[in-house]
């Protein structure tokens, strides 16, 4: 009952969207060279199109999901393929005004090759990304700015020490770090760390080593943070039952908790990250076993720590995720099933955000629409073009001028999103999660210029405002 409550009040605050919604992905498989597609479809599963056909030459087989850049462009990492030495994937973009696929960096090992991660936006407005591969053998940290396309290493993770082999994303999290995972490497053989990096010192940390046994090994999904300020996330191996755990982190006190074991009967072996779903709620997926043997939705609630089984897929909706979920903007859960599905070859999933139950938008083929999707699917407001996308304040911030003390009032499609204050120096003030429509801000009496970046999944914009 606790739980129907939770998610009612969440989807109060979410608006049903006046725009078409989008839904864009990725494929590994199928299209034209069996290499994998870029697709889009209509939210309600019509108007499914093959944007993009993976080529040796593209890049393909991508692992990971696309993310929209303030600018507005579409961006992703293939895994294999491309021109680098070996052919260790490309960075890529679309344009979704018309669909143009433009490759923008060919990888080899050294400089981020083998990528399995989706790019994030930064609240700066720049994309970050860890990648497989990396100047120091264990993986990397990249930045792109989508402004100029500029691609960067920024750190290069040694693999005995730091960690390697980073699959999950990365996650910006409130105090304006980026925190991840490694699935392998650090000090318990080859079990993987926690790690986080501060992109204005250039300071690497190793934050956790996993134990590889009881604690856990092998984290292909990245963290999520959670209202508590405490992190979250899973490992594919270890446990009690070695079918990995679910854990929580907290990077102030340096404690590491296991909350929970992956038994045999209810699944395990985990992909997916946990995504924060409302307050005090999370939400994850498992690849395998359950009632269905097709893996399962499990919610966790910080303030207990309790995991609870909430869902079982089925081969006929779908089975098997391998990719995070997504919040849409109507409020609603949309994920990729790598098997299952009318053709066995998966399906793109509609979640009711009340009950968790699957609807079927897309059967896959492993034709000409692409097959086995492992990544998550990337769900936006489509509008008349581009210019119109950019024109449309998502927020606004009153009074401007002001006294010290603003009301932040956002379009509560876009939540949850990130809250960043500057100075005019550009130095960060504060940085906070947005997870109501509208917000009070305490920008201190100091008189000057302000800034206030609000940064969501699918946008990012910056009010200015003056404090006298």
């Amino acid at each position: 009952m606790r739980l129907i409550t939770m998610l009612a009040a969440l989807v109060t605050l979410q608006l049903i969207a006046q725009d078409p919604l989008r839904i864009w992905g990725l494929t590994p498989f199928g299209g034209a060279n069996n290499k994998g597609t870029v697709f889009v479809v209509d939210a309600d599963g019509t108007n499914f199109t093959t944007v993009y056909d993976f080529s040796d030459a593209s890049g393909h087989t991508p692992e990971g999901g696309l993310v929209l850049a303030p600018n507005n462009m579409i961006y992703g990492l293939t895994t294999f393929g491309g021109e680098g030495a070996p052919a260790a994937g490309t960075l890529f973009m679309i344009d979704p005004s018309n669909n143009t696929f433009t490759k923008l960096h060919d990888f080899a090992i050294s400089d981020g090759g083998f990528n399995w991660s989706t790019p994030i936006v930064g609240t700066d407005g720049l994309l970050y990304f860890a990648g497989y591969g990396g100047s120091g053998g264990g993986g990397g940290i990249f930045r792109l700015d989508p402004a100029t396309n500029e691609y960067t290493e920024l750190y290069g993770l040694t693999q005995a020490t730091d960690g390697g082999a980073i699959t999950g994303r990365l996650l910006q999290a409130a105090d304006g770090m980026f925190y991840g995972t490694a699935s392998q490497g650090g000090a318990n053989n080859e079990a993987g760390t926690i790690f986080r990096y501060n992109a204005v010192t250039d300071v690497f940390e190793k934050l956790h080593d996993f134990d590889g046994a009881a604690g856990g090994r092998t984290p292909y999904g990245g963290l999520c943070q959670a209202d508590n300020g405490v992190f979250y996330g899973t490992t594919h191996e270890g446990g009690l039952n070695n079918r990995g755990t679910v854990y929580k982190y907290n990077a102030v006190t340096d404690v590491f908790t296991k909350i929970y074991d992956t038994a045999e009967d209810d699944g395990g072996n985990t992909w997916a990250s946990i995504k924060r779903l409302g307050p005090d709620l999370l939400i994850g997926g498992v690849a395998t076993g359950s009632l269905n043997s097709s893996g399962f939705l499990y919610t966790v609630v910080p303030s207990t720590d309790a995991v609870t089984m909430v869902t079982n897929f089925s081969l006929v909706t779908g089975a098997n995720p391998v990719g995070d979920l997504v919040s849409g903007p109507d409020g609603q859960l949309y994920g990729l099933l790598s098997q299952g599905g009318s053709g066995f070859f998966g399906t793109l999933c509609r979640f009711d955000a009340l009950t968790f139950q699957p609807t079927v938008l897309h059967n896959f083929t492993n034709g000409a629409d692409g097959g086995l999707p492992r990544g998550e699917p990337l769900v936006i407001i489509a509008a008349v073009g581009v210019e119109e996308i950019a024109a449309r304040p998502f927020f606004s911030v009153g009074p401007n001028p002001s006294g010290g003390e603003v009301t932040l009032r956002c379009d509560a499609r876009m939540l949850p999103a990130q809250a960043r204050i500057t100075d005019a120096l550009g130095r960060t003030m504060r940085v906070m999660n947005i997870v109501n429509s509208s917000t009070t801000i305490d920008l201190g009496d100091a008189p000057g210029m302000h800034s206030i970046t609000l940064t969501s999944m699918t946008r990012a914009q910056t009010v200015r405002v003056a404090v006298h």
